[in-house]
């Protein structure tokens, strides 16, 4: 029971820590306001699910969390040149890794609902 809370605390957890950090060595100022908690947020969710998955499931979902990212960066990199008929990096890059934060978001939240739930 105690690695299921565990799981569950661990994005409070995390976004505590984050929140310090940016407050206490000034990111956002250093990079004139363009870094948010959400771009790092991101990457430690992957790894709690990673992580989280294969100790209470024994199974590791990052293969198909990262088949479904791989998915998104496609579609999107095609909806990009057929609908703006140009590829901007910055652009693409920017917008991927925020639906990918929403995306991870709603995995983990499903994950920790279903072994809830188990």
């Amino acid at each position: 029971m105690l690695p299921k809370i565990i799981a569950a605390l661990y994005p409070f957890l995390v976004f505590i820590v984050l929140v310090f950090v940016f407050k206490f060595f000034r990111l956002r100022h250093l990079t004139n306001h363009r870094l948010k908690i959400p771009d790092f947020f991101a990457f430690f969710l992957a790894i709690g699910l990673h992580v989280f998955s294969n100790q209470l499931t024994g199974i590791s979902i990052l293969p198909y969390y990262l088949l479904i990212i791989s998915g998104l960066a496609l579609i999107l990199l095609l909806l990009d040149l057929f609908y703006y008929k140009a590829f901007t990096y910055h652009r693409f890059l920017k917008l991927w890794w925020r639906i990918s934060f929403i995306i991870t978001l709603v995995i983990y939240i499903g994950f920790i609902v279903v072994v809830f739930l188990k």
